[in-house]
């Protein structure tokens, strides 16, 4: 039983341990009861961590049951622990096992509406060191360039350090997808419902869909909340009219729920049909805000910390220093050919 498995036995054996945890997460979906091997899985990564920050392979095996079965509290709590630490010899993790890892966590977070959250996992993903192409790498820039849209309004910047392997496809092979954001970019609402009915067949196969709908809504959203930086009172006519909205009260329904979100400040007088934007109340100096900064610093301070304690032990660490002298800009998995396929 995976729920009691004995750790020191399961690292007597890993490659037999995590060829049994696979099939047995492969038995759970083919019964289509994915949420039985969530609790056995998290107790199996624990099992095959040498420590609570290495990676294992089945981090991605556990974040997927956790993704079909909707169980996103499971997938939060794999999630906020902080893995530093990429053992192969111990763990048997593999580049694509990272991969999948970050590409799961992204779509969990995109479950979840944190679309911040989302578009870095997926960096992650886009951006790890590769010399072949990579569908795994192209799904997630994909649904990274949809929450991004969603969450900031731009394209994603992707770290200088990305692969031409990767970049050029994207600049190459996405043309909808580009279409797509070229037309949200520039703010023009008929252009992306076009680019959006044009080429709705290829969202639909990628599983894209729904998100590329929300973008059609966080154009408005955000074309709305423009109109709150250039003016102090409009009609509900003209928001609807400056938003692709089809009617006033639709644009009235729109403006009161950023209102109640806290995501536009205004008061509407419905006997006259107007919207009056007002200024943001907060100051940013209650003790909530206070508490909320120190908390991020502290976080920071943490990570700092980790960071530094890792830059060191890479400084004495011959095997690296070896391998940077020697293989600078080689592959440094020879499963990485596998990456492709």
């Amino acid at each position: 039983m995976l729920l009691s498995c004995d750790p020191q036995q399961v690292h007597l054996v890993p490659s037999q341990f995590v060829t049994v945890c696979t099939k047995f997460t492969a038995a759970a979906i083919a019964i289509k009861s994915p949420i039985s091997a969530v609790a056995p899985l998290q107790a199996a990564v624990c099992a095959l961590q040498p420590s609570i920050t290495h990676f294992t392979p089945l981090h991605a095996e556990l974040l997927k049951v956790c993704l079909l079965s909707k169980c996103y509290s499971a997938a939060k709590q794999t999630l906020s622990m902080e893995l530093l630490h990429v053992d192969k010899d111990a763990t048997l993790v593999t580049p694509r096992d990272l991969l999948l890892y970050h590409y799961y966590a992204g779509m969990v977070y995109t479950g979840l509406k944190q679309y911040r959250q989302a578009v870095q996992h997926f960096v992650l993903c886009v951006s790890a060191p590769t010399h072949v192409l990579n569908t795994i790498m192209l799904e997630a820039y994909k649904k990274c360039l949809l929450c991004s849209l969603i969450d900031t309004g731009e394209v994603p910047k992707l770290p200088k350090y990305t692969s031409p392997t990767i970049t050029r496809p994207i600049k190459n092979t996405l043309q909808p997808y580009t279409e797509f954001s070229d037309a949200f970019t520039a703010g023009k609402h008929a252009e992306l419902k076009t680019a959006l009915e044009k080429h709705a067949s290829v969202f639909t196969t990628d599983h894209n869909l729904g998100l590329a709908k929300q973008c059609v809504s966080a154009l408005m959203r955000r074309s709305i909340r423009t109109l709150t930086e250039t003016y102090l009172t409009l009609s509900l006519e003209a928001i609807a009219e400056m938003t692709a909205l089809p009617t006033a009260a639709a644009a009235e329904k729109q403006v009161r729920d950023m209102i109640a979100s806290g995501q536009i400040h205004a008061t509407i007088d419905g006997t006259k049909g107007m919207v009056h934007f007002n200024e943001r109340a907060e100051q940013y100096d209650s003790k909530a805000t206070l508490l909320q900064m120190e908390g991020a610093m502290d976080h920071v301070i943490g990570l700092a910390t980790k960071l530094h304690e890792l830059l060191g032990s890479l400084a004495v660490d011959q095997n690296y220093l070896s391998r940077v002298a020697a293989q600078e800009g080689q592959p440094q998995w020879e499963e990485e050919a596998m990456l492709s396929k």
